[in-house]
């Protein structure tokens, strides 16, 4: 490697580095938003609006069947993601049971990051 390979690799890692440091003071900003406005009123929405969710993530889990996360998510309205976080709290308080995770390819993209964040190279 060379000077100028090596130095181009210095900038892309300070580049990455101020990303990460944007990533982690929007994140700090929304979470201190958030918990200024968690009054009790919008608890009980949220805890309200994620039962809801929760029992047509169930209706839709029958037992003995697959249950496709993409296809699925999009019939409720929600991330692949929040799908899965949601199998896994209805497993955790006994509702249901995972029974087999199929591993597909990924896409390479991290779905947690704001594209405003992601680098155009």
């Amino acid at each position: 490697m060379n000077e100028h390979d090596i130095f181009e690799e210095m900038k892309k890692l300070l580049d990455s580095e101020g990303l990460v440091t944007a990533r982690l003071v929007e994140s700090v900003t929304k979470t201190s938003q958030l918990t200024a406005s968690t009054v009790p009123e919008i608890q009980d929405l949220f805890r309200q609006w994620l039962s809801l969710v929760a029992r047509e993530v169930k209706r839709m889990a029958e037992p003995g069947k697959d249950l496709p996360l993409v296809g699925t998510a999009g019939m409720i309205g929600i991330s692949p993601s929040s799908l899965l976080s949601l199998l896994l709290f209805l497993q955790r308080t006994g509702e249901i049971s995972v029974e087999s995770v199929r591993i597909g390819q990924g896409t390479g993209n991290n779905e947690d990051i704001c594209d405003c964040l992601l680098s155009k190279d």
